[in-house]
């Protein structure tokens, strides 16, 4: 496939399942050719690790969605760097970058949504969602497709591709889990920030009932701003049993430790860190919710339950906890799943495709000149300055 020139913008500073998508697949098109460059705060997480990936960071702090200074900055970066795709990243991104297109010339915009929060009926979330400007979404799930359709965006302009992860990063995570996996005591790892709807609660509510029936089971709790969980455990009286380790980044080690690994969400637009668990071989339990019942198929690469219910959540721990034979059966098939839909090679491959597809319908419908001319190349009456700082 002929290099392109991918630019992404993002708001984001910490660490997200969002942003582990996007360096995933920013360092296989960097593998594959590709020209690859991102906006965003040089001084965050997700900018800090795409440029150790190699990425080109320019440094775009982004404080509300529609800020005019960043997107004349943007729009300059887009003709200086003759970024052939605009590819927003999150919420302000979106907005930011379809107010860059009032100032640049045209070019495709394509815009990822992670998540599956309602949509906003106001008239600034219309306008965002409803441009033509924006030539399609790349959403995480089909839950998510679906919720955007909500607003009245056209099914053609929504495309569905799932996160994708290195699964050879996880070898060594799958050797190690084989060495040294304790017997005792019995570990359950939650990854997820903290948030009302990750359903940090009802995993604590269901410790209590899984410490009735296996007392020394230990619950790892590990994401940004969990140690706001410290009232409820006490609370609880699970002091002994409760691990909250706040925002990590040695995620694999943690997983290596894990006999089970669980995602409670209320809601959830996909789960990277739970294919991050199938991929290391990890048994798991997930709430039947938003993109995890496209991850999980109950019984056979795991087990689902009913979001909000501690009781059913506790039997299937109880369950995989006791029954090592199923777990492991369980691990299997869900490595196995993941290697064939979730990793990165498929990922990308999609992401390809799309990019290809958007260039081809917008030279078709537009006056933009064909590839060998990049859009940059014909903004009439504009001075071309040093690239941003």
């Amino acid at each position: 496939m002929e290099s392109m020139r991918i630019l992404y913008v993002s708001e984001a500073t910490g660490w997200t399942g969002g942003g582990s998508r996007l360096l995933s697949a920013a360092r296989e098109l960097l593998r594959r050719g590709h020209r690859v460059a991102a906006a965003c705060p040089r001084d965050g997480e997700l900018g800090r690790r795409l440029a150790q990936a190699g990425v080109e960071i320019y440094p775009l702090k982004i404080r509300q969605d529609y800020d005019v200074i960043c997107a004349y900055r943007l729009a300059r970066l887009v003709r200086q760097w003759k970024a052939e795709i605009l590819h927003a990243q999150h919420s302000q991104a979106h907005a930011v970058a379809l107010l860059a297109s009032y100032f640049m010339d045209p070019l495709p915009i394509i815009v990822t949504r992670h998540v599956v929060f309602r949509m906003r009926k106001n008239p600034f979330s219309k306008f965002k969602y409803r441009s033509r400007r924006i030539s399609r979404y790349e959403v995480v799930s089909e839950a998510v497709a679906a919720e955007i359709a909500t607003i009245g965006i056209d099914k053609e302009k929504i495309t569905v591709i799932p996160p994708g992860i290195d699964l050879d990063i996880w070898e060594k995570v799958r050797q190690q889990r084989n060495a040294v996996l304790p017997k005792e005591p019995m570990s359950v790892l939650m990854v997820g920030n903290y948030s009302s709807f990750k359903g940090h609660q009802v995993l604590l509510q269901a410790a209590v009932e899984v410490r009735r029936a296996l007392p020394g089971t230990l619950f790892r709790l590990a994401g940004r701003d969990t140690e706001k969980l410290k009232p409820l455990v006490e609370k609880l009286n699970l002091g002994k049993n409760v691990e909250l380790l706040g925002e990590r980044s040695d995620v694999a080690d943690l997983l290596s430790l894990a006999h089970l690994f669980v995602m409670p969400s209320l809601m959830e637009g996909f789960g990277i860190s739970l294919i991050e668990a199938q991929s290391a071989m990890v048994p798991a339990v997930a709430s039947a919710v938003g993109g995890l019942k496209q991850i999980i198929k109950d019984g056979e690469t795991g087990l689902l339950v009913p979001a909000g219910n501690p009781e059913a959540l506790a039997q299937a721990i109880i369950r995989l906890l006791t029954c090592p034979e199923e777990a492991a059966r369980l691990a299997a098939q869900g490595y196995e799943e993941a290697r064939r839909k979730f990793s990165h090679h498929v990922m990308v491959d999609r992401l390809e495709n799309l990019y290809k597809e958007v260039l081809n319908e917008f030279s078709s419908r537009s006056h933009v000149p064909s590839r060998g001319s990049r859009p940059g190349d014909h903004a009439a009456g504009i001075q071309k300055s040093a690239p941003m700082a």
